[in-house]
Protein backbone atom coordinates (compact mmCIF):
# COMPACT_ATOMS: atom_id res chain seq x y z
CA UNK A 1 0.00 0.00 0.00
CA UNK A 2 1.28 3.44 -0.91
CA UNK A 3 0.70 5.29 2.37
CA UNK A 4 1.96 8.67 1.13
CA UNK A 5 -0.37 8.60 -1.85
CA UNK A 6 -3.38 7.74 0.29
CA UNK A 7 -2.39 10.35 2.84
CA UNK A 8 -2.25 13.15 0.27
CA UNK A 9 -5.63 12.10 -1.08
CA UNK A 10 -7.09 11.95 2.43
CA UNK A 11 -5.84 15.42 3.41
CA UNK A 12 -7.58 17.05 0.45
CA UNK A 13 -10.79 16.74 2.46
CA UNK A 14 -9.60 19.37 4.93
CA UNK A 15 -8.64 23.01 4.96
CA UNK A 16 -4.96 23.83 4.68
CA UNK A 17 -4.31 24.51 8.37
CA UNK A 18 -6.11 21.37 9.55
CA UNK A 19 -4.47 19.27 6.83
CA UNK A 20 -1.02 20.43 7.98
CA UNK A 21 -1.71 19.35 11.59
CA UNK A 22 -3.24 16.00 10.55
CA UNK A 23 -0.31 15.26 8.25
CA UNK A 24 2.13 15.90 11.07
CA UNK A 25 0.26 13.62 13.49
CA UNK A 26 -0.05 10.75 11.01
CA UNK A 27 3.51 11.07 9.69
CA UNK A 28 4.97 10.94 13.21
CA UNK A 29 3.08 7.77 13.95
CA UNK A 30 4.09 6.09 10.69
CA UNK A 31 7.72 7.00 11.35
CA UNK A 32 7.47 5.41 14.80
CA UNK A 33 5.78 2.29 13.43
CA UNK A 34 8.07 1.83 10.42
CA UNK A 35 6.69 -1.60 9.48
CA UNK A 36 4.23 -3.23 7.15
CA UNK A 37 0.94 -1.34 7.47
CA UNK A 38 -1.02 -4.59 7.18
CA UNK A 39 0.64 -5.84 10.37
CA UNK A 40 -0.55 -2.88 12.44
CA UNK A 41 -2.26 -3.93 15.73
CA UNK A 42 -3.81 -2.41 18.85
CA UNK A 43 -0.58 -3.00 20.74
CA UNK A 44 1.29 -0.82 18.26
CA UNK A 45 -1.15 2.02 18.92
CA UNK A 46 -0.85 1.60 22.69
CA UNK A 47 2.95 1.38 22.45
CA UNK A 48 3.15 4.60 20.46
CA UNK A 49 1.04 6.64 22.88
CA UNK A 50 2.93 5.30 25.88
CA UNK A 51 6.04 7.05 24.51
CA UNK A 52 4.38 10.38 23.69
CA UNK A 53 4.63 12.97 26.48
CA UNK A 54 1.59 15.17 25.75
CA UNK A 55 -1.52 16.35 27.56
CA UNK A 56 -4.57 14.11 27.75
CA UNK A 57 -6.51 16.51 25.54
CA UNK A 58 -3.81 16.37 22.83
CA UNK A 59 -3.63 12.58 23.16
CA UNK A 60 -7.38 12.27 22.58
CA UNK A 61 -7.18 14.48 19.49
CA UNK A 62 -4.27 12.53 17.99
CA UNK A 63 -6.07 9.22 18.51
CA UNK A 64 -9.09 10.62 16.73
CA UNK A 65 -6.91 11.77 13.79
CA UNK A 66 -5.34 8.32 13.42
CA UNK A 67 -8.69 6.59 13.77
CA UNK A 68 -10.25 8.67 10.99
CA UNK A 69 -7.28 8.09 8.68
CA UNK A 70 -7.31 4.32 9.27
CA UNK A 71 -11.03 4.25 8.56
CA UNK A 72 -10.28 5.98 5.26
CA UNK A 73 -7.58 3.40 4.42
CA UNK A 74 -10.01 0.63 5.29
CA UNK A 75 -12.47 2.00 2.75
CA UNK A 76 -9.75 2.12 0.06
CA UNK A 77 -8.09 -1.24 0.67
CA UNK A 78 -10.17 -4.27 1.66
CA UNK A 79 -7.04 -6.06 2.90
CA UNK A 80 -6.39 -3.39 5.53
CA UNK A 81 -8.26 -3.44 8.86
CA UNK A 82 -8.39 -0.48 11.22
CA UNK A 83 -6.72 -1.68 14.47
CA UNK A 84 -8.41 1.01 16.59
CA UNK A 85 -11.59 -0.40 18.07
CA UNK A 86 -14.11 2.44 17.86
CA UNK A 87 -17.39 2.93 19.65
CA UNK A 88 -18.44 4.51 22.96
CA UNK A 89 -15.69 4.16 25.57
CA UNK A 90 -13.52 1.95 23.36
CA UNK A 91 -10.91 4.61 22.64
CA UNK A 92 -10.19 4.96 26.34
CA UNK A 93 -7.66 2.13 26.30
CA UNK A 94 -5.41 4.28 24.09
CA UNK A 95 -6.02 7.42 26.12
CA UNK A 96 -4.96 5.94 29.46
CA UNK A 97 -6.91 4.87 32.53
CA UNK A 98 -9.77 7.00 33.82
CA UNK A 99 -7.69 8.40 36.69
CA UNK A 100 -5.16 9.66 34.14
CA UNK A 101 -7.67 11.53 32.00
CA UNK A 102 -8.74 15.15 31.88
CA UNK A 103 -12.30 13.88 32.40
CA UNK A 104 -11.32 12.59 35.83
CA UNK A 105 -9.76 15.94 36.76
CA UNK A 106 -12.88 17.73 35.55
CA UNK A 107 -15.17 15.37 37.49
CA UNK A 108 -13.14 15.89 40.66
CA UNK A 109 -13.32 19.68 40.33
CA UNK A 110 -17.08 19.72 39.74
CA UNK A 111 -17.65 17.22 42.57
CA UNK A 112 -15.62 19.38 44.99
CA UNK A 113 -17.65 22.48 44.06
CA UNK A 114 -20.88 20.60 44.78
CA UNK A 115 -19.90 19.99 48.43
CA UNK A 116 -20.73 22.22 51.37
CA UNK A 117 -17.89 21.17 53.70
CA UNK A 118 -14.54 22.46 54.86
CA UNK A 119 -11.63 22.41 52.34
CA UNK A 120 -9.73 20.00 54.59
CA UNK A 121 -12.65 17.54 54.37
CA UNK A 122 -12.70 17.84 50.58
CA UNK A 123 -8.97 17.12 50.44
CA UNK A 124 -9.41 14.07 52.68
CA UNK A 125 -12.21 12.76 50.48
CA UNK A 126 -10.19 13.54 47.34
CA UNK A 127 -7.28 11.45 48.65
CA UNK A 128 -9.59 8.46 49.25
CA UNK A 129 -11.14 8.82 45.78
CA UNK A 130 -7.72 8.96 44.11
CA UNK A 131 -6.68 5.89 46.07
CA UNK A 132 -9.76 3.99 44.88
CA UNK A 133 -9.26 4.82 41.21
CA UNK A 134 -5.57 3.92 41.43
CA UNK A 135 -6.85 0.49 42.45
CA UNK A 136 -9.83 0.32 40.10
CA UNK A 137 -8.57 2.40 37.11
CA UNK A 138 -11.77 2.07 35.06
CA UNK A 139 -14.48 4.75 34.78
CA UNK A 140 -17.42 5.13 37.22
CA UNK A 141 -20.01 3.83 34.75
CA UNK A 142 -18.47 0.36 34.82
CA UNK A 143 -18.41 0.07 38.63
CA UNK A 144 -20.61 -2.67 40.14
CA UNK A 145 -21.50 -3.60 43.71
CA UNK A 146 -19.28 -6.71 43.48
CA UNK A 147 -16.28 -4.51 42.64
CA UNK A 148 -17.06 -2.20 45.57
CA UNK A 149 -17.31 -5.28 47.80
CA UNK A 150 -13.90 -6.47 46.58
CA UNK A 151 -12.41 -3.07 47.33
CA UNK A 152 -13.93 -3.14 50.80
CA UNK A 153 -12.20 -6.47 51.52
CA UNK A 154 -8.96 -5.02 50.18
CA UNK A 155 -9.27 -2.07 52.57
CA UNK A 156 -10.16 -4.22 55.56
CA UNK A 157 -6.89 -6.09 55.22
CA UNK A 158 -4.96 -2.81 55.56
CA UNK A 159 -7.03 -0.44 57.71
CA UNK A 160 -9.22 -0.23 60.78
CA UNK A 161 -13.00 -0.64 60.25
CA UNK A 162 -13.63 3.07 60.91
CA UNK A 163 -11.04 4.06 58.27
CA UNK A 164 -12.61 1.69 55.77
CA UNK A 165 -15.98 3.29 56.51
CA UNK A 166 -14.58 6.78 55.81
CA UNK A 167 -12.98 5.73 52.52
CA UNK A 168 -16.19 4.10 51.26
CA UNK A 169 -18.22 7.19 52.27
CA UNK A 170 -15.84 9.36 50.22
CA UNK A 171 -16.22 7.09 47.18
CA UNK A 172 -20.00 7.13 47.62
CA UNK A 173 -19.97 10.94 47.59
CA UNK A 174 -18.07 11.01 44.28
CA UNK A 175 -20.24 8.32 42.67
CA UNK A 176 -23.38 10.23 43.62
CA UNK A 177 -22.04 13.17 41.60
CA UNK A 178 -21.00 11.00 38.63
CA UNK A 179 -23.94 8.57 38.50
CA UNK A 180 -26.78 10.44 40.19
CA UNK A 181 -29.59 8.17 41.39
CA UNK A 182 -27.83 5.08 40.00
CA UNK A 183 -25.11 5.40 42.65
CA UNK A 184 -27.30 3.87 45.39
CA UNK A 185 -27.76 0.66 43.39
CA UNK A 186 -24.02 0.46 42.67
CA UNK A 187 -22.50 1.03 46.08
CA UNK A 188 -25.37 -0.24 48.32
CA UNK A 189 -23.95 1.17 51.57
CA UNK A 190 -26.37 -0.81 53.79
CA UNK A 191 -25.34 -4.13 52.26
CA UNK A 192 -21.65 -3.45 52.88
CA UNK A 193 -22.27 -3.63 56.66
CA UNK A 194 -19.61 -1.04 57.42
CA UNK A 195 -18.53 -0.09 60.95
CA UNK A 196 -18.72 3.70 61.37
CA UNK A 197 -16.47 5.58 63.80
CA UNK A 198 -17.67 5.81 67.38
CA UNK A 199 -19.67 8.93 68.12
CA UNK A 200 -18.21 11.43 70.56
CA UNK A 201 -19.88 11.43 73.97
CA UNK A 202 -21.68 14.66 73.09
CA UNK A 203 -23.80 12.66 70.68
CA UNK A 204 -25.45 10.91 73.61
CA UNK A 205 -25.62 13.80 76.09
CA UNK A 206 -27.70 16.92 76.38
CA UNK A 207 -27.46 20.32 78.02
CA UNK A 208 -29.77 21.42 80.81
CA UNK A 209 -32.35 24.13 80.22
CA UNK A 210 -30.25 26.66 82.14
CA UNK A 211 -27.11 25.77 80.19
CA UNK A 212 -28.91 26.35 76.89
CA UNK A 213 -30.31 29.67 78.13
CA UNK A 214 -26.83 30.72 79.25
CA UNK A 215 -25.42 29.82 75.83
CA UNK A 216 -28.07 31.89 74.03
CA UNK A 217 -27.26 34.93 76.17
CA UNK A 218 -23.58 35.04 75.15
CA UNK A 219 -23.61 36.69 71.66
CA UNK A 220 -23.50 40.50 71.61
CA UNK A 221 -26.79 41.48 69.97
CA UNK A 222 -25.47 44.96 69.24
CA UNK A 223 -22.67 43.78 66.92
CA UNK A 224 -23.20 42.35 63.46
CA UNK A 225 -21.28 39.14 64.12
CA UNK A 226 -23.04 38.73 67.47
CA UNK A 227 -26.44 39.14 65.79
CA UNK A 228 -25.50 36.47 63.26
CA UNK A 229 -24.31 34.05 65.92
CA UNK A 230 -27.39 34.54 68.10
CA UNK A 231 -29.71 33.73 65.17
CA UNK A 232 -27.66 30.62 64.38
CA UNK A 233 -27.73 29.41 68.01
CA UNK A 234 -31.52 29.86 68.17
CA UNK A 235 -31.95 27.72 65.04
CA UNK A 236 -29.90 24.91 66.59
CA UNK A 237 -31.09 25.17 70.20
CA UNK A 238 -34.72 25.93 69.36
CA UNK A 239 -35.33 23.75 66.30
CA UNK A 240 -32.50 21.21 66.34
CA UNK A 241 -31.15 22.16 62.91
CA UNK A 242 -27.96 20.42 61.83
CA UNK A 243 -24.88 22.57 61.23
CA UNK A 244 -24.93 21.90 57.47
CA UNK A 245 -28.64 22.82 57.31
CA UNK A 246 -27.87 26.21 58.87
CA UNK A 247 -25.08 26.70 56.32
CA UNK A 248 -27.37 25.95 53.37
CA UNK A 249 -30.18 28.34 54.33
CA UNK A 250 -30.93 30.85 51.56
CA UNK A 251 -33.33 33.75 51.20
CA UNK A 252 -35.35 31.68 48.75
CA UNK A 253 -36.16 29.30 51.63
CA UNK A 254 -38.22 32.00 53.43
CA UNK A 255 -41.98 32.16 52.82
CA UNK A 256 -42.81 35.57 51.36
CA UNK A 257 -45.70 36.31 53.74
CA UNK A 258 -45.75 36.15 57.54
CA UNK A 259 -48.76 34.82 59.42
CA UNK A 260 -49.55 36.09 62.94
CA UNK A 261 -46.03 37.49 63.16
CA UNK A 262 -44.50 34.10 62.42
CA UNK A 263 -42.02 33.27 59.66
CA UNK A 264 -41.95 29.91 57.88
CA UNK A 265 -38.59 28.69 56.55
CA UNK A 266 -38.12 25.59 54.40
CA UNK A 267 -35.18 23.31 55.21
CA UNK A 268 -34.12 21.83 51.87
CA UNK A 269 -32.48 18.54 50.97
CA UNK A 270 -32.56 17.15 54.49
CA UNK A 271 -30.48 14.17 55.44
CA UNK A 272 -33.41 12.36 57.04
CA UNK A 273 -36.00 12.99 54.29
CA UNK A 274 -39.00 12.81 56.65
CA UNK A 275 -41.97 11.01 55.15
CA UNK A 276 -40.18 10.65 51.83
CA UNK A 277 -39.99 14.44 51.45
CA UNK A 278 -36.77 16.20 50.57
CA UNK A 279 -37.72 19.26 52.65
CA UNK A 280 -39.54 20.21 55.85
CA UNK A 281 -40.47 23.55 57.38
CA UNK A 282 -39.83 25.34 60.65
CA UNK A 283 -41.78 28.35 61.87
CA UNK A 284 -39.83 31.11 63.59
CA UNK A 285 -41.57 33.01 66.35
CA UNK A 286 -40.79 34.61 69.70
CA UNK A 287 -37.10 35.03 70.53
CA UNK A 288 -35.91 33.08 67.48
CA UNK A 289 -37.75 35.42 65.11
CA UNK A 290 -36.47 38.50 66.98
CA UNK A 291 -32.91 37.17 66.68
CA UNK A 292 -33.32 36.45 62.95
CA UNK A 293 -34.82 39.90 62.28
CA UNK A 294 -32.00 41.54 64.22
CA UNK A 295 -29.42 39.74 62.09
CA UNK A 296 -31.10 40.49 58.75
CA UNK A 297 -31.46 44.18 59.67
CA UNK A 298 -27.78 44.49 60.59
CA UNK A 299 -26.53 42.39 57.65
CA UNK A 300 -28.44 44.43 55.05
CA UNK A 301 -28.03 41.69 52.46
CA UNK A 302 -29.74 41.82 49.10
CA UNK A 303 -32.44 39.14 49.40
CA UNK A 304 -31.68 37.20 46.22
CA UNK A 305 -33.18 33.71 46.27
CA UNK A 306 -29.79 32.01 46.05
CA UNK A 307 -28.07 34.34 48.55
CA UNK A 308 -27.06 32.49 51.76
CA UNK A 309 -28.78 33.87 54.87
CA UNK A 310 -25.54 33.74 56.88
CA UNK A 311 -22.12 34.83 55.68
CA UNK A 312 -18.50 34.80 56.77
CA UNK A 313 -16.55 37.57 58.51
CA UNK A 314 -12.86 38.38 58.18
CA UNK A 315 -10.59 40.25 60.58
CA UNK A 316 -9.65 43.76 59.41
CA UNK A 317 -6.27 44.64 60.94
CA UNK A 318 -6.70 48.36 60.22
CA UNK A 319 -10.11 48.55 61.89
CA UNK A 320 -9.04 45.90 64.42
CA UNK A 321 -12.37 44.12 64.20
CA UNK A 322 -14.25 41.48 62.24
CA UNK A 323 -15.95 42.78 59.09
CA UNK A 324 -18.15 41.08 56.47
CA UNK A 325 -16.13 39.06 53.97
CA UNK A 326 -17.29 40.99 50.87
CA UNK A 327 -15.74 38.71 48.26
CA UNK A 328 -17.45 35.60 49.64
CA UNK A 329 -20.74 37.50 50.01
CA UNK A 330 -20.56 38.64 46.37
CA UNK A 331 -19.79 35.09 45.23
CA UNK A 332 -22.64 33.81 47.43
CA UNK A 333 -20.38 31.39 49.30
CA UNK A 334 -22.19 29.93 52.35
CA UNK A 335 -20.80 29.30 55.79
CA UNK A 336 -18.94 26.04 56.41
CA UNK A 337 -19.77 23.43 59.03
CA UNK A 338 -16.41 24.15 60.64
CA UNK A 339 -17.42 27.81 61.10
CA UNK A 340 -20.58 26.69 62.91
CA UNK A 341 -18.46 24.44 65.12
CA UNK A 342 -16.20 27.39 65.95
CA UNK A 343 -19.23 29.55 66.82
CA UNK A 344 -20.58 26.94 69.25
CA UNK A 345 -17.14 26.38 70.77
CA UNK A 346 -16.58 30.13 71.26
CA UNK A 347 -19.81 30.71 73.20
CA UNK A 348 -19.54 27.49 75.18
CA UNK A 349 -16.20 28.75 76.48
CA UNK A 350 -17.60 32.24 77.00
CA UNK A 351 -20.49 30.83 79.07
CA UNK A 352 -17.99 28.73 81.05
CA UNK A 353 -20.00 25.59 80.35
CA UNK A 354 -18.18 22.43 81.31
CA UNK A 355 -19.20 18.82 80.93
CA UNK A 356 -17.77 15.34 80.54
CA UNK A 357 -18.69 15.43 76.83
CA UNK A 358 -17.97 17.74 73.92
CA UNK A 359 -20.69 20.36 73.49
CA UNK A 360 -20.93 20.18 69.72
CA UNK A 361 -23.62 21.36 67.27
CA UNK A 362 -25.01 17.83 67.35
CA UNK A 363 -25.23 17.96 71.17
CA UNK A 364 -27.35 21.10 70.74
CA UNK A 365 -29.59 19.18 68.32
CA UNK A 366 -30.15 16.43 70.90
CA UNK A 367 -30.73 19.02 73.60
CA UNK A 368 -33.36 20.82 71.49
CA UNK A 369 -35.43 17.69 70.88
CA UNK A 370 -35.13 16.54 74.49
CA UNK A 371 -36.31 19.95 75.72
CA UNK A 372 -39.29 19.88 73.33
CA UNK A 373 -40.19 16.35 74.46
CA UNK A 374 -40.16 17.50 78.09
CA UNK A 375 -42.56 20.27 77.11
CA UNK A 376 -44.99 17.67 75.78
CA UNK A 377 -44.38 17.91 72.01
CA UNK A 378 -45.60 14.71 70.35
CA UNK A 379 -43.01 12.27 69.02
CA UNK A 380 -44.51 12.35 65.52
CA UNK A 381 -44.10 16.14 65.43
CA UNK A 382 -40.49 15.84 66.58
CA UNK A 383 -39.88 13.30 63.83
CA UNK A 384 -41.04 15.83 61.23
CA UNK A 385 -39.00 18.66 62.78
CA UNK A 386 -35.87 16.49 62.90
CA UNK A 387 -36.28 15.40 59.29
CA UNK A 388 -36.16 11.71 60.19
CA UNK A 389 -37.60 9.00 57.98
CA UNK A 390 -38.01 6.49 60.82
CA UNK A 391 -39.50 7.42 64.17
CA UNK A 392 -37.08 5.04 65.90
CA UNK A 393 -34.28 7.40 64.87
CA UNK A 394 -36.06 10.28 66.58
CA UNK A 395 -36.28 8.23 69.80
CA UNK A 396 -32.48 7.96 69.82
CA UNK A 397 -32.28 11.75 69.89
CA UNK A 398 -34.64 12.12 72.86
CA UNK A 399 -33.01 11.52 76.22
CA UNK A 400 -34.66 11.14 79.60
CA UNK A 401 -37.72 13.41 79.73
CA UNK A 402 -38.36 12.65 83.39
CA UNK A 403 -37.91 15.24 86.11
CA UNK A 404 -37.76 15.19 89.90
CA UNK A 405 -41.23 16.77 89.99
CA UNK A 406 -42.91 14.09 87.89
CA UNK A 407 -40.74 10.96 87.96
CA UNK A 408 -42.45 7.79 86.74
CA UNK A 409 -41.83 6.15 90.13
CA UNK A 410 -44.12 8.67 91.81
CA UNK A 411 -47.10 7.08 90.06
CA UNK A 412 -46.40 3.61 91.44
CA UNK A 413 -48.86 2.92 94.31
CA UNK A 414 -46.12 1.05 96.17
CA UNK A 415 -44.16 4.30 96.45
CA UNK A 416 -47.01 6.41 97.78
CA UNK A 417 -46.68 7.34 101.46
Amino acid sequence: MNINKHLESYLKRYKQNSARVYKSDISKFMKHFDDNIYDLTEKDIESYFSTVNISQKARTRKISVLNNFFQYLESKDRHFKNPIVSGYGKLQKYQGHYNQTDKFKYDLEKWALSLNVMPVTIETYRYHILQFFDWYMDNPKSITFDKIKRYQKYLERKYKPSTTWLKIVAINSFLKYCLGNKASSVIQIKNLKLTPPKKDKGYYNVLTDNEMKSLLMQPDQGSMIGARDEAILYLMCGYGLRANEVCKLKFGDFERMRVDNQQKIWIRDRKGRAGGRAETAIILNGNSLIAMDNWLKKAGLRPDKDQPVFHQFIYDFQKEQNVPYKRLIKEKIPLTVRTIEHIVERYVNQACLSSDFKISPHALRHSAFTLLAREGVELIDLKYLAGHQNISTTMIYIHSVQSYNDHVGLHNPLNKI
